[in-house]
């Protein structure tokens, strides 16, 4: 009950962070931190997808109708987004209207209900109340009186409770945002950059609202910035307030629709989000850097994967201080000479 409370407390931490310009200070985070983040991130993202093919704590076999159903269908949309649609689009000028991921996910669905695939759907996960539709799914402005009475009969007792996980929720929040704007930055290359202010506002105003209207507050996501980049809407920051209008249409309008695509279809977009993320050139660097950056990226992304992104940032972080630290007083020299006066 105190989720959307801690949201709506989160998003003001947030504002005021940005407005102070507590955001500048991403850029203190050095490179092989940010290399652990992405690939961290990517191996997350990784692993959350797995438990799609699995059964009962299982993997799935490939030659039962509905593993090989689930398997095929992932790799389908995954040939679909990174080979046939874009070869597609080479010969007909038509097709580059719709971005691969798209046109992947509806392709497979389609052929995924023609042909009767054995495959679970997003309303099978989700459950049909989620996708029924309609004004109904909007959400009402105002706190859900499970927060609110806690405030009103013990507004201490509440702040010291929800206190804490709103700090973790900004902070977490804030990084990730701004290390993935950093990430679209170094993609996109156009010569400007993200204004880490904006960024750390527009969230707080986003959580703001999402606890206001009972959510659970976010933060940015890697996976739809990099879809957005890679379709060419990254250049603009109409993308992501499109994205989010016409999911809400979505949802309002087309749900049940929405609610038949098979969710290993998403799984095999997210698969390749997960292969574009992971900083593969990194590898590449054994031997060529200094030990002490693989060990930052190696323990960034460790503590990623383990614990959280906030711990993973702040460690690498202080270690890479030290690490400079050491080495600076390690190459420190003095001379020490003599010179004799003869007395006058």
């Amino acid at each position: 009950g105190y989720l959307a409370g801690c949201a709506t407390l989160a998003g003001l931490l947030q504002i005021v962070a940005g407005s102070a310009g507590m955001g500048k200070l991403i850029r203190l985070v050095p490179h092989p931190v940010m290399v652990g983040f992405v690939n961290g991130l990517a191996i997350v993202m990784f692993k959350a997808q797995l438990t799609h093919f699995q059964s009962a704590g299982k993997f799935l076999s490939a030659f039962t109708p509905e593993g090989a159903a689930t398997y095929g269908c992932t790799l389908l949309t995954m040939a679909l987004v990174r080979f046939g649609i874009p070869k597609l689009q080479e010969k007909v000028n038509a097709a580059k209207a719709v971005p691969p991921t798209l046109g992947g996910v509806v392709l497979t669905s389609i052929m995924a209900r023609v042909f009767k695939w054995p495959l679970k759907t997003l309303a099978d996960v989700a459950g049909a109340e989620t996708f029924k539709g309609g004004l109904s799914v909007l959400p009402k402005i105002g706190l859900p009186s499970s927060v609110w009475t806690p405030f009103v009969n013990a507004p201490l007792e509440t702040l010291r409770i929800i206190l804490p996980y709103a700090i973790t929720m900004a902070a977490v929040g804030s990084i990730e945002s701004l290390l993935t704007l950093q990430l679209l930055d170094g993609i996109i290359d156009d010569g400007t950059r993200g204004s880490t202010k904006r960024e750390v506002i527009g969230q707080g105003i986003g959580n703001l609202a999402s606890g206001l209207t009972g959510g659970i507050g976010g933060c940015a996501l890697i996976g739809q910035s990099l879809i957005n980049a890679q379709s060419g809407g990254g250049v603009s920051r109409l993308s992501g307030m499109s994205m989010a209008m016409f999911l809400a249409l979505g949802i309002v309008a087309c749900a049940p629709l929405l609610g038949q695509i098979p969710v290993v279809a998403l799984v095999g977009v997210m698969l390749l989000v997960c292969q574009s993320t992971f900083s593969w050139g990194s590898l590449r660097l054994l031997g060529k850097v200094p030990n002490l950056d693989l060990f930052i990226i190696s323990l960034v992304t460790f503590v990623t994967v383990k614990d959280d992104l906030a711990k993973a940032v702040l460690i690498g972080t202080i270690t890479s201080a030290l690490g400079f630290a050491w080495k600076q007083s390690t190459t420190i020299s003095a001379t020490i000479s003599q010179t004799k006066l003869d007395p006058p």
